[in-house]
């Protein structure tokens, strides 16, 4: 009797404990709409991504992209739109995942941003620190259609624009110098 109501609580504290965190839903901020190079669609920031893709240092909300599949020029095109300075590369996308469970340590491979689409939704997460396994929630529960894990790295500052901002410094190093000197 006291061993079938202990399999009888724990049964119940996980069934609850799982709905609680499939109950999770998104935090956004900062919605941006954008239409370059053929791609469309909006982009929020995830204030909440950890709860979705644990580990994850920035993420974003990317609802009803078109096209729906989004590629590495997509996800670099809402990037951008959505001001982030990260250079998506190395991009390797895998249809109707078996599992939660992405892990390419066997390979040899670790990645840095992470992308996940359910429903009409896709999730973005980054990472400030290259990662090679994550087990991640879907958010409504709703079956992940595809996953896509690539690396990011951050822009440089452009050239032009570092000119402006060491000449003047230069200049003020030359004068001061000038200054010594007399």
């Amino acid at each position: 009797m006291k061993s079938t109501f202990i399999k009888t609580l724990m049964l119940v504290l996980t069934a609850s404990l799982s709905f609680t965190v499939n109950a999770a839903s998104l935090s956004l901020a900062g919605t941006t709409s954008y239409n370059t190079n053929g791609f469309k669609g909006t982009i929020s920031e995830v204030l909440n991504i950890n709860d979705f893709l644990p580990g994850a240092s920035e993420g974003f909300y990317v609802n009803k992209p078109n096209p729906t599949a989004m590629s590495a020029a997509h996800v670099q095109t809402a990037l951008t739109a959505a001001g982030s300075s990260f250079l998506v590369t190395d991009f390797f996308k895998i249809d109707s995942p078996a599992t939660n469970t992405l892990n390419t340590s066997s390979l040899g491979l670790s990645f840095t941003g992470f992308l996940m689409k359910y429903g009409t939704t896709t999730l973005i997460g980054l990472f400030s620190t290259p990662i090679s396994s994550l087990d991640f929630l879907t958010h409504d529960g709703k079956d992940v259609s595809h996953i896509a894990y690539f690396n990011t790295s951050v822009s440089e500052v452009p050239l032009p624009a570092a000119l402006w901002l060491f000449a003047p410094a230069l200049m003020g190093f030359l004068g001061f110098r000038r200054r010594l000197n007399k």
